[in-house]
């Protein structure tokens, strides 16, 4: 699936299909959470345009502000605020962490 797409089906997560991708980042290791929350919050400080200007920003800001950024419930806001912005670099981020099934289970959530 290409990227466009990809970034596209995020873009139109359900409910349901949200609680599964948090559910999913809460199985990440700690070790893993301290590697990849700062990444992800670069991704989403890249951000062009209003993706993140909703809850979704305000929940992140507040987790930065608050220093609980590299959290588990940090790490699936990031993810979420992530994919929004750039899933494409995401899914590079996470195969670089060796979470691959992590990102295998994403992409097969949005297909």
């Amino acid at each position: 699936m290409s990227m466009l797409k990809l970034q596209e089906k995020v873009m139109a997560l359900s409910d349901e299909q949200l609680k599964e991708v948090y559910s999913l980042a809460s199985k990440v290791s700690l070790e893993a959470i301290e590697e990849l929350c700062p990444a992800l919050l670069n991704i989403c400080l890249n951000v062009k345009g209003d993706v993140l200007k909703n809850e979704l920003g305000r929940v992140i800001f507040h987790l930065q502000k608050t220093e609980r950024i590299n959290t588990r419930i940090g790490l699936e806001k990031l993810l979420h605020g992530a994919l929004k912005v750039n899933a494409g670099e995401v899914f590079k981020l996470l195969e670089e962490a060796e979470e691959q099934e992590l990102a295998k289970n994403i992409k097969e959530l949005l297909q």
